[in-house]
């Protein structure tokens, strides 16, 4: 602790130097955060005046986990390198998973196209549908897509994200449960996260036909319920709050951490009302967070998001195992910052935003392709994306010092900033009723229209520099060509469905389907029934035409 006298020593020379400063003109009146923090000339001992070291940063793996949820955090192991992935078909996509596995990736996300995200066959009379085949990620419309996914490569020795929501998350889980099973495997051994987040469905991208925000709520935690407290898949992350996905449309860090925490609380809530204990599945809820433009702001996000689960957990669920206070996050580069002209600036912008992540205290990370403003990734372009991760383990020595940015007076004053407007928003969020309510209302959607057109004024006014888009624009710039998805994945993936339903017991599908109306129109579990009817080669379509058929669909709230 400095004495007061020391202070008030800082305090007159700080004064002395900006008397002293008073000629020298700066780039613009006023500096701020993207988040709209105002940002001083000059931060001291002054500006962490009140911050107790122990109660308020701590140590790594120690309560309040400011500097990391484990004690060596990347002296022990590095974070492990995970990117979406997923293209044409299932057989395409496997062998870019193989491509990347040769090239050192240690964990795989299987991107799914819109129509996997949204539960809907390529089949279906749904306007456009063959057209969407293979063209945002990989195409997972039955067991049968999985297994051609997932072929020769050792599932049981690899993490596997699923990125899929709450309409279509029980039936692409058992989709890979029943692959593994196959192969002479227990679902117990398996590792990996299923997306499963309602605020993904709802305000990050509003699929066709999707469901009432508490149906959504419903079934994704029918998936933490069957994975964790029932102990069906103990080793499984069955959701990860993917605020990644809300901060693309526009939203600040602020909102960002504040609107994922008052959804991780709507699920716990649920879980309890279901009779469970917090300590029996708290501890598997797990966060997927952005990487933006702002370097010391996003570092401090994550260490005030750390410090407010926490808080969270400490003060509201006090659960009595301690894993359960740790925030374990995954990051992912800001694609919204990725721009089609001048692309390979998108290297450069990705390589500070993974440094942020690292220099935060992720737990994964995917770093986007320089392309990806323009098409899928290509082969080059995700494979320089892995060297950038590959290039800060091995060549940077960043991994070397635990939070080497703990003590810098700005990092620790923004932190605490952060921390104090994000549970206010948290806070406001939970008096209005929850997450649930505020989608009911619109008034997420207001938080989101509100942010996506202030961020749009900026940017066209230049408040808001984008090299080769406001600023620093080459007039003659060569296009890059477009890695182009199979033209023929519409066809293949049809002849896939038809041949597996003329291969089927279709009787006993649809007896299946009877009882999953069944189990819907009760609420129960969709698990069992959902992991039955996979296995007995039921589409997704089918599955979550059920769904929308008991449960009804969801009229959005109007925002002006």
């Amino acid at each position: 602790m400095r004495r007061m006298s020391d202070l008030e020593e800082i305090r007159n020379a700080l004064e002395e130097w900006r008397r002293e400063k008073e000629g020298w003109p700066e780039r613009r009146e006023s500096f701020k955060t993207d988040a709209g923090i105002p940002v001083k000339d000059l931060y001291t001992p002054l500006d962490v005046e009140g911050i107790d070291y122990l109660r308020d940063i701590g140590f790594p793996g120690r309560p309040p986990f400011t500097r990391g949820v484990y004690p060596t955090m990347y002296r022990g192991r590095f974070w492990t390198i995970r990117m979406f992935s997923g293209h044409g078909t299932p057989e395409e996509t496997n062998e870019r998973w193989r491509m990347l596995y040769k090239e050192g990736e240690t964990g795989f996300s299987a991107a799914v196209d819109s129509l996997t995200f949204a539960g809907v066959d390529p089949d279906q009379e749904v306007e456009g549908a063959a057209h969407e085949v293979g063209k945002e990620g990989v195409p997972l419309y039955s067991i049968r897509g999985v297994e051609a996914m997932v072929r020769d490569l050792p599932i049981d020795r690899m993490s596997v994200a699923l990125v899929v929501e709450p309409l279509t998350s029980a039936a692409v889980t058992s989709m890979y449960f029943n692959v593994a099973k196959a192969r002479g495997l227990r679902k117990e051994q398996l590792a990996g996260t299923t997306q499963n987040d309602i605020l993904t469905m709802t305000i990050g991208y509003i699929p066709w036909g999707s469901l009432k925000p508490a149906d959504l709520l419903k079934l994704a935690c029918d998936l933490i319920e069957y994975c964790t407290p029932m102990k069906e898949a103990p080793r499984w992350n069955p959701i990860n709050f993917t605020t990644y996905n809300y901060r693309e449309g526009g939203i600040d860090a602020v909102q960002e951490i504040g609107m994922g925490l008052a959804n991780a609380v709507a699920h716990i809530e649920e879980m309890l009302r279901r009779g469970w204990k917090i300590d029996d599945f708290v501890h598997r809820l797990a966060f997927h967070l952005s990487a933006h433009r702002d370097f010391f702001e996003e570092i401090a996000k994550y260490r005030a998001a750390r410090k407010l689960w926490y808080r969270l957990m400490k003060e509201r669920y006090k659960p009595q195992n301690p894993e359960a206070y740790r925030f374990r996050f995954h990051v992912q580069t800001a694609g919204c910052s990725l721009t089609a002209r001048q692309p390979m600036v998108n290297i450069i912008r990705t390589a500070y935003q993974a440094l942020e992540a690292v220099l935060g205290g992720c737990q994964s990370l995917h770093t986007n392709s320089y392309d990806e403003a323009i098409c899928l990734p290509s082969e080059e372009a995700v494979r320089l994306a892995v060297r950038t991760q590959e290039v800060l383990q091995e060549e940077t020595g960043v991994g070397s010092v635990i939070d080497p940015l703990a003590g810098s007076y700005y990092v620790e004053a923004l932190t605490r900033e952060l921390e104090e407007r994000i549970w206010d928003y948290f806070l406001k969020i939970e008096e209005m009723g929850g997450v649930v309510e505020a989608l009911n209302t619109g008034w997420l959607f207001g938080e989101m229209s509100k942010a996506f057109n202030k961020r749009r004024r900026d940017q066209e006014s230049g408040e808001e520099k984008i090299i080769g888009v406001n600023c620093y624009v080459l007039e003659d710039e060569e296009p890059t060509p477009p890695f182009r998805t199979n033209p023929r994945a519409a066809e293949i993936e049809k002849e896939r469905l038809r041949k597996l339903r003329e291969e089927r017991d279709n009787r006993k599908v649809a007896s299946l389907l009877d009882q999953l109306r069944r189990v819907c129109e009760r609420r129960e579990n969709v698990l069992p029934v959902v992991s039955e009817l996979t296995a007995a080669g039921a589409t997704l379509g089918e599955i979550t035409s059920v769904y929308r058929e008991i449960w009804g669909i969801w009229q959005l709230p109007f925002v002006a």
